[in-house]
């Protein structure tokens, strides 16, 4: 419950404007008593000025409610209202009303100066004031006090002048009623809740109305689209129409050129047309036929010429290999033919026949060599324990005379399988010289097909065929064959570069094998002279790559220490 603790006045009626005139209300009963003029009404009038800011009855707008200025002797007064009481909630609160009256040459002024309200913070304790206006003020002091205006102007602090208004006429003893019990506000309410209802009903079928519209929003868009999808079918249709009549156009001026072209019209029938037709079309079937069976018969030719050409680069594969073998034979037979000079003159075992020596004569030194060693083994009986110089000599002896006669029998073999692969060799010449003859005889034959007539004839059908609907079918063929003679052409070019590449690979081979007889006869030498190297590298046997620059070196070595010795 709200309650009012003191309350300031200054200035209001017959309180003097520089005095402060406190009062202070006490619980739960105040009695206010005075002789009349002190000024009991003044504060029941003051407490309901600060509460609803109405002025009482009789104040002629507030001039007799502010003190007189002629009675102060001023040309001007103010007043004031404190007023502090107690919200429901035991907040304090202070309200101000200040107010002012000035005499003017013929009237007196009456006005509002400010209106504060006090408050205490809290969370910090100080003082808070806020300025409002006097309508503002009005409706805040009684929601702070939780108390209606109209029961405190009517209940509370009904000034006498108004106590009597219970038996006021009825209208306006109704009035007092509804702004006492807030029954204006329950209509009102009342009212607005009709409208809101009314409203909300009005928004449903709003939003009826608007589900209607998009729907028929929607059917005219998909109309909208169908239409446009129909209406850019009927371009494109007419877009064809369009091109279809320029190349008719276009189809008709060449029809009509031809036509004027012609030497002369053909008055045969449309029967006899046919028939030529038809027999055109037979010639070209057979023509066809032809075509066909020679290019079957090309097909089985390149195959079997594609067997032949593998067969034949095997065959010269074997070949390349017999030459190698055949070239090693030969420096097998150089080299037995180099170890029989070296151990003739070597042990001067007497003259020699020129190089390079035949089979016979290779025989008959060797037995010369074989007696020689006999003798010399001889010796070695006699003179088993001579100089290590002797021993060694003995031991090349026998270690050439092995080399020789494994020489000699690997060249034997070698010769025979030489001749072996010269047979096969003239054989496979003998096949490719007769598949050689059956294509030239096979060209012959596609050469002695007349062409050129053929050519001629047609050439004719085509005039006399002009400007009809048979050019189509002979266009047709004409292009058939332009592309069977066009993938001749692709196969003969096939061909060709499919050749060149064989030779290229035949050479490859053969310098492939050249590479691989130089590395055996490198390979060989480095093993024969494998203990000389050791001995001139001091043990070490260097890698391939590396060997000639460790020998070079020794031998400069072994170059510059002769000198300095």
């Amino acid at each position: 419950m709200s309650t009012v603790d003191k309350m300031l006045i200054k200035g209001i009626r017959s309180f003097d404007p520089e005095n402060k005139n406190v009062v202070t209300f006490f619980k739960p009963l105040t009695l206010i008593v005075g002789p009349n003029g002190a000024g009991k009404t003044t504060i029941i009038e003051c407490l309901k000025l600060s509460c609803t800011g109405e002025l009482p009855p009789n104040a002629r707008s507030g001039h007799s409610f502010i003190h007189d200025p002629k009675v102060a002797g001023e040309t001007e007064t103010k007043g004031q209202i404190k007023l502090r009481f107690k919200t429901p909630a035991g907040k304090d609160v202070v309200c101000i009303r200040s107010f002012q009256l000035t005499q003017k040459a013929s009237k007196m002024e009456y006005k509002a100066i400010e209106s504060v309200l006090q408050t205490i913070n809290p969370h910090t304790g100080e003082k808070v004031c806020l300025s409002y206006r006097c309508a503002d003020m009005d409706r805040e002091i009684p929601a702070l006090m939780g108390v209606s205006k109209a029961i405190l102007e009517n209940v509370i602090f009904a000034h006498q002048d108004d106590a009597n208004w219970p038996l006021q006429d009825p209208s306006t003893l109704k009035k007092k009623f509804d702004d006492i019990f807030s029954a204006t506000r329950y209509t009102k309410a009342l009212e607005l809740r009709e409208s809101i209802a009314q409203d909300q009903e009005k928004t449903e079928s709003l939003k009826n109305q608007m589900q209607e519209l998009e729907r028929n929003i929607q059917d005219v868009d998909a109309k909208i689209h169908h239409t446009e999808a129909t209406l850019k079918d009927l371009r494109e249709i007419q877009d064809q129409i369009s091109t279809k009549t320029a190349v008719r156009r276009t189809l008709f001026k060449e029809q009509q050129k031809q036509y004027a072209a012609l030497a002369e019209e053909n008055e045969d029938t449309d029967e006899e047309l046919k028939e030529w037709k038809t027999k055109f079309e037979q010639r070209i079937a057979i023509l066809k036929n032809k075509i066909s069976k020679l290019e079957r018969e090309m097909c089985d030719k390149d195959s079997e010429s594609s067997v032949l050409k593998k067969a034949i680069n095997e065959y010269l594969m074997e070949i390349i290999k017999l030459q190698a073998t055949a070239e090693a034979h030969m420096s097998l037979k150089d080299e037995r033919d180099s170890a029989i000079k070296k151990l003739f003159a070597r042990h001067n075992l007497g003259s020699l026949p020129n190089a390079p020596f035949s089979n016979e004569a290779a025989s008959s030194l060797t037995n010369r060599i074989r007696s020689r060693l006999t003798d010399l083994e001889k010796d070695l009986d006699d003179k088993k324990f001579t100089s290590e110089n002797e021993k060694s000599n003995e031991l090349e002896l026998k270690m050439a005379l092995d080399c020789y006669l494994g020489a000699n029998d690997r060249w034997k073999n070698i010769e025979a399988q030489k001749q072996a692969k010269v047979d096969i060799k003239s054989n496979i010449l003998k096949r490719i010289e007769e598949k050689e003859n059956e294509r030239s005889s096979f060209e012959r034959l596609i050469s002695d097909v007349d062409l050129s007539r053929i050519d001629e004839r047609e050439n004719n059908m085509t005039n006399q065929l002009a400007g009809r609907e048979f050019e189509s079918n002979i266009l047709q063929k004409q292009s058939e064959f332009h592309g069977v003679e066009q993938k001749i052409k692709a196969l003969n070019r096939e061909k060709d570069i499919m050749a060149r590449d064989s030779e290229d690979r035949v050479a490859l081979s053969f310098k492939k094998t050249e590479l691989e007889i130089h590395l055996k006869k490198h390979k060989k030498i480095i093993d024969d002279y494998k203990d000389k190297i050791r001995g001139v590298l001091k043990g070490r046997l260097p890698h391939e790559k590396d060997l000639k620059k460790e020998i070079t070196q020794a031998l400069r070595h072994y170059a510059a220490k002769n000198e300095n010795d």
